[in-house]
């Protein structure tokens, strides 16, 4: 009889268990809000994937709105807001980089010095194997115009040497101008550093 007892109490309360978990799941179950093809308002515990894109929201059983989804943007305005949602991430990612790499604007005048005097280095060096490229096919096309007046045939080793060095002074000149182009692009760059250093830390410039 005791044992009886004993397990007409357990069973009460597991049912009452039962009963508040049931109740506590009602309370925490969510209502999908949204409008079919039809524009006619819907209340759901679902939403079709038909009407995802449209928007919708999120009510508790009370009636609380709890989130609001809103519709899917397609079309031209939808790349739009696409490419807007890309390049405030890439800037953000941009941001973050600048403020790991510079303590304050004077840390990104000195490294802007740094490689600006780098490719300057480079540049003279350049431009001094010009000058000697010049001066060495100026020499040999003097000798080929002596050789010329003499009525002698030009050698072939002679002829040779000049168009490597015209090629070699075209090379140069090329590689001049890349790094004149790099020295220009460094520059603008750190200049834009800078500015948004000061931009997102509101630090005034010295």
């Amino acid at each position: 009889m005791r044992n009886l007892f004993y397990l007409a109490i357990t069973c009460g309360f597991l049912l009452l268990g039962d009963i508040a978990l049931a109740q506590e799941n009602a309370k925490n179950k969510v209502i999908y809000r949204y409008k079919n093809k039809e524009g006619v308002t819907v209340l759901d515990s679902k939403i079709p994937a038909e009407y995802v894109n449209n928007g919708y929201e999120i009510v508790s059983r009370t009636g609380k709105v709890i989130k609001i989804i809103p519709p899917v943007v397609q079309g031209v305005e939808g790349e739009r807001l696409r490419r807007e949602k890309l390049q405030r991430a890439e800037q953000a990612r941009e941001d973050l980089q600048l403020r790991r790499s510079y303590s304050n604007v004077a840390d990104i005048d000195s490294a802007k010095a740094r490689n600006l005097e780098s490719l300057h280095g480079n540049i003279s060096i350049l431009q001094a194997n010009l000058t000697s490229v010049r001066k060495r096919l100026q020499d040999y096309q003097a000798q080929a115009a002596t050789i010329e007046r003499s009525g002698r045939q030009l050698p072939d080793e002679l002829l040779k040497n000049i168009n490597n060095l015209v090629q070699e002074e075209k090379d140069i000149q090329l590689q001049i101008q890349q790094r004149e182009q790099e020295y220009k692009e460094v520059e603008e760059k750190f200049d834009r550093d800078r500015a948004r250093f000061i931009e997102i830390n509101k630090q005034p410039a010295p």
